[in-house]
């Protein structure tokens, strides 16, 4: 138990304190920061910037079905950071009109600096390179895998397809033969999936961020291209060089 409150200590939260250190010098006033879903990480930085004075404002962009941003709104707008909060399907118009700058969380760092994160993450560093928009990802080393994925499928994690059934939030249908049918909002035509044997729900809760759309990494070791993990992963695992000398 001391060893994993140890582990927890120096490579997630001291890492996290370290992260924000760096990330807070790259955020000036009247930055529009956008970003998507919601890392602890990314709303340390946010909350640290805020702190310090620094006028800026936060568009984070959600997507269906776990709407994840919505928790980090609540916390930025608590803390008085102005925020403005959109879905995915809006991001062109935000991204060419008002960002200055891309903040997003990692689920994994692979060794060819691409980056696995929350599923959309991916269309938004695209939107951002095309944009000539810098995209930071902030990730602690532990992160890092030295593996390396070239899509999202194969190494993916799967939701529950039930997710993505619209439910009540869903738009309503307002053809003018079902304008005075109250429970349309309620229905779906995904309802009965399970029934239809040429229907399949896919539920794909992460995305891969290949790394000529990732201006840099901030770690707790400084901020880097993408080009370095795979020295800074030799650095961190000596031992699995010299097996790989020995084996030879």
């Amino acid at each position: 138990n001391d060893t994993i409150d140890a582990y927890i200590q120096e490579r997630i939260i001291f890492a996290d304190q370290v992260i924000t250190k760096h990330a807070c010098t790259k955020i000036g006033n009247g930055d529009v920061i956008l970003t998507h879903a919601k890392s602890d990480v990314v709303e340390l930085i946010l909350l640290k910037a805020a702190s310090k004075g620094k006028t800026f404002r936060v568009i984070v962009v959600d997507s269906r079905p776990l709407l994840e941003g919505r928790a980090l709104v609540n916390k930025l707008v608590s803390a008085g950071i102005e925020c403005s909060y959109i879905l995915l399907n809006a991001l062109s118009y935000v991204m060419m009109r008002e960002v200055t700058k891309v903040f997003l969380g990692a689920a994994a760092l692979m060794s060819d600096g691409s980056v696995l994160s929350r599923v959309g993450t991916g269309c938004v560093a695209l939107m951002a390179h095309a944009n000539k928009i810098p995209v930071l990802f902030c990730c602690e080393t532990y992160k890092i895998s030295s593996r390396v994925q070239l899509e999202s499928i194969t190494g993916n994690e799967l939701g529950n397809p039930d997710d993505v059934v619209c439910t009540s939030t869903c738009a309503m249908d307002h053809s003018l033969d079902n304008v005075n049918n109250n429970n349309k909002a309620k229905d779906s035509v995904l309802t009965d999936w399970k029934d239809r044997p040429n229907l399949k729900l896919l539920n794909l809760l992460y995305d891969l961020t290949p790394s000529e759309y990732v201006s840099g990494i901030v770690t707790e070791v400084g901020i880097l291209p993408p080009t370095s993990v795979a020295v800074l992963l030799r650095e961190m695992n000596p031992q699995d060089n010299d097996s790989v000398f020995k084996s030879g």
